[in-house]
């Protein structure tokens, strides 16, 4: 499971953003979480562990290299 805090790079609009990870929530089979500077406009926004290597990246170069940067 990821931690609170960790920075995470994501995707949106065909281009990479980053963020501090929050609210990690157990749940069958993985977890949920939300990224403090994503939606901020539309407010939380919940993001299934599954996303993580698709949507949501470790580093900026694996979002990049998913974006063909």
């Amino acid at each position: 499971m990821i931690e609170e805090g960790t920075v995470v790079y994501y995707l949106d609009e065909d281009l990479v953003h980053s963020g501090r990870v929050t609210d990690v929530t157990p749940v069958s089979g993985g977890f949920t979480f939300s990224i403090d500077s994503y939606g901020a406009c539309e407010g939380p926004y919940v993001i299934a562990s599954g996303q993580i290597g698709k949507t949501v990246f470790f580093t900026e170069k694996e979002a990049k290299d998913k974006l063909g940067l």
